[in-house]
């Protein structure tokens, strides 16, 4: 298990949760992707199309709100395919089983 912490470089603008410039060369994967929104806005994920106005949103609050994704047994996900928008400075945890 791995812990991320993804911080929002620009209001309204989709970023990948790994920053492009650390993201591995291969495939990034997990069996189980936990996101919890504890940041004081809410924010939307989904892949690199995410929107203010298109993607999972996860409310804002204590506790925020969390999506768990977990792609069929015989698949695996892939982190670089995750994106994120919301409000600039917030920070957002993703929680990664291998």
């Amino acid at each position: 298990m791995h812990l991320i912490q993804c911080t929002i470089a620009s209001t309204g603008t989709a970023q990948p949760i790994i920053p492009l410039a650390v993201q591995p060369a291969s495939q990034n994967p997990f069996s189980v992707l936990v996101v919890q929104n504890n940041a004081a806005h809410s924010v939307r994920i989904g892949d690199s199309t995410v929107s203010t106005t298109k993607g999972i949103l996860l409310a804002s609050g204590s506790p925020g709100g969390s999506q768990t994704i977990e792609p069929a047994i015989q698949y695996t996900g892939d982190l670089r395919e995750f994106w994120i928008v919301g409000t600039a400075a917030d920070v957002i945890d993703f929680m990664v089983f291998d």
